[in-house]
């Protein structure tokens, strides 16, 4: 496991420069193209998407770097419900495109822990995207709880996708391990590194062509 995680981050670092170059040409065409569009043209909510979602993979190669090196975290005391609610905002020109429903359920009360802000959106964000992908586009709900049960602050993110064979279930935090044809298997790798180090527990439970569950238990803070 060591030698995959010194391996993955050789791999991130190599990716980080090699993406960056294309990232940015696109970067410079789209803001060309907007200021050739006025504001009544259609095309301009699509270049409006482009560019939220350039800065967000550039937002996510530099998380990577950061994963990838061994860094002192700084913890605060945030509610889970706000930090949620940031990382649903990254997702949701994808949920949006997908045209997959939403059902939230926050408990009335804050449920406070101490986290790393960025890095908790991060881990969230990994397995709210990978739960969009799983759902068919117009069928799909995405399900998203945050309760108290005793000690505990519990999320569930749930999907009514594809499900996962039981076999792949026990590797799906391990590095390069993915599903996906275009897939890396990086996301939840680094997914896992972020919640261990919140000292969060996290189960998955899956029914092929039902749907996948996860559940992830907080500390109260």
């Amino acid at each position: 496991m060591v030698e995959k995680l010194g391996a993955t981050g050789r791999l991130v670092r190599t990716l980080a420069h090699e993406v960056r170059n294309p990232l940015n040409n696109i970067n410079m065409s789209v803001e060309q193209l907007a200021h050739t569009s006025n504001e009544e043209d259609e095309n301009v909510l699509f270049l409006d998407i482009i560019q939220r979602n350039s800065k967000r993979i550039g937002d996510i190669i530099t998380e990577l770097l950061d994963t990838a090196r061994p860094t002192e975290l700084t913890f605060d005391r945030h509610s889970l419900q706000s930090i949620m609610d940031e990382s649903i905002s990254e997702a949701l020109d994808r949920i949006t495109l997908q045209r997959i429903n939403m059902d939230l359920k926050y408990t009335n009360h804050p449920c406070y822990i101490m986290a790393n802000k960025e890095k908790l959106k991060i881990a969230f964000l990994n397995i709210v995207i990978n739960a969009v992908e799983a759902m068919q586009p117009g069928e799909g709900t995405l399900g998203i709880s945050i309760d108290t049960q005793k000690n505990l602050h519990t999320v569930t993110i749930k999907d009514n996708g594809c499900g996962i064979p039981e076999e792949n279930i026990s590797r799906l935090f391990e590095p390069y391990f993915t599903s996906k044809r275009n897939g890396m298997g990086l996301g939840l790798a680094a997914t896992l590194n972020i919640l261990q180090s919140h000292k969060a527990n996290i189960d998955v439970s899956s029914v092929l062509k039902q749907g996948t569950t996860f559940t992830i238990s907080f500390p109260v803070s």
